[in-house]
């Protein structure tokens, strides 16, 4: 075993794998990240290549719509997307709206007002529908199954001017709740009250990737891809990934250990 990143342990195999796809990263960031047709065309309505084997320029796709901020990439599943956040601070427009911000009952992943778009939040949450034709984050209910799950470690994240690998170390179901508005993670206290829900919630089918239990603290960066459960309405279905990878070194953020209900602190 070895530290990688804040305070993550990984085997030797998985710090060998990470570090292939931060180089690989490392690549796509010294080309420039520059935008081909391909995916200025992908962004108004399809996309030939995945993102990982292209060339991502942010600053080129808010040229069709400034609320992009952001593609998000898991290899070997269907998602393959821009993120977007309203300029208007409406946290439901993307619900029913596309990219192009068109009416569309799919919308389009999205995060809300208060989440930063430069990703330095503790956790960056990621909000997309489950539509039947299997587009969108409605391939966030296979990551239920273990072998599945254990089969797609990584999820890429591309912003202007660097790229970003998060490692998924659990996927389950909860009440669907707004998570920025149940947990307060501007502070330490807050952040691990999210852990705590990850690593101790009842779910029947929650998975948590062997050697990552209780691995993930406050002072990592997360993010959470969230949909509702088709199954169920009243769930949601999470897929949550732990930062490892930062090309550009630019992810930081300073922690308040403070208690919001103690002087003294936790």
């Amino acid at each position: 075993m070895r530290t990688f990143g804040r305070n993550i342990k990984v085997d030797g195999i998985s710090a060998l794998r990470i570090a292939v796809c931060v180089f690989s990263l490392i690549s796509l960031v010294s080309c420039g990240l520059k935008t081909s047709k391909e995916d200025e065309g992908a962004v108004k309505g399809g996309r030939d290549e995945s993102a990982a084997d292209s060339h991502i320029d942010i600053a080129e796709l808010k040229k069709t719509n400034g609320d992009i901020f952001a593609w998000l990439y898991i290899p070997d599943t269907e998602i393959d997307y821009p993120i977007l956040q309203s300029d208007q601070g409406d946290d439901s427009f993307y619900k029913d709206h596309n990219l192009l911000k068109e009416p569309d009952p799919k919308g389009a992943l999205y995060i809300e007002a208060a989440n930063l778009t430069n990703m330095c939040d503790f956790n960056e949450v990621v909000h997309g529908s489950s539509p039947s034709d299997g587009t969108m984050f409605a391939g966030l209910s296979k990551f239920l199954d273990r072998t599945y799950f254990e089969d797609r470690p990584y999820i890429y994240c591309y912003i202007e001017g660097n790229a970003l690998i998060y490692y998924t170390f659990a996927a389950y179901t909860r009440n669907s709740n707004r998570i920025l508005e149940q947990y307060d993670f501007t502070n330490a206290y807050g952040c691990q009250e999210f852990l705590n829900e990850i690593y101790s919630s009842r779910s029947m089918n929650k998975i948590i990737r062997n050697g990552w239990e209780y691995a993930v603290t406050p002072k990592n960066f997360i993010i959470t891809l969230t949909t509702q459960d088709p199954a169920d309405p009243s769930k949601e279905i999470v897929l949550v990934g732990c930062l490892v990878g930062d090309v550009a070194g630019t992810i930081d953020r300073d922690i308040d250990y403070s208690d919001p209900d103690s002087e003294s602190g936790w």
